[in-house]
């Protein structure tokens, strides 16, 4: 059935600057049914992923999974680290000892130090670069040169 003008303009709302806009009317029920379809539809295409899965990986592993390797867990495996670089300390300590030993001083004796600790020599180098050596002394004068003989020859001790 056709509405009449008066029924088509009780729907039309005029705002303040004089725009008309027609009342929202949704029908709940399409949109409720269109959202559970697609629910539906999702769902199935889900398990029908995970089937395919299932029949993929029984395919190309009919005995199972293969058995976990020997190797598993430790710490190296050939030159690769297998740990976290969170969890790995093996740096951490290794660089510690070496602080340590700079710090210490080394020798082939243990408590013999063959070398100033680290602390001690830069603290040298700073005192040396703030109070420079004094100026070396000048060489002192060099010996007079010897006369040559009067024929050309050499000078002999008896002449």
């Amino acid at each position: 059935m056709k509405k009449t003008q008066s029924e088509l303009e009780s729907r039309v709302i005029v705002g303040p600057h004089g725009v008309a806009a027609e009342e929202d009317h949704l029908v709940m029920g399409k949109v409720v049914g269109i959202g559970v379809g697609s629910l539906i539809i999702f769902l199935v295409g889900i398990l029908w992923a995970w089937r395919i899965q299932v029949r993929t990986m029984e395919e190309a592993q009919p005995d199972g999974p293969p058995p976990r390797p020997a190797a598993l867990g430790q710490y190296e495996v050939g030159i690769v680290n297998q740990r976290l670089f969170e969890q790995d300390w093996h740096a951490a300590d290794k660089i510690g000892g070496q602080h340590q030993a700079l710090g210490a001083g080394w020798g082939d004796q243990p408590g013999v130090k063959a070398h100033v600790p680290i602390d001690e020599a830069m603290e040298r180098v700073i005192t040396e670069s703030r109070n420079p050596p004094p100026a070396p002394t000048p060489a002192p004068p060099s010996p007079a040169p010897q006369t040559p003989a009067p024929h050309g020859g050499p000078a002999s001790p008896r002449q």
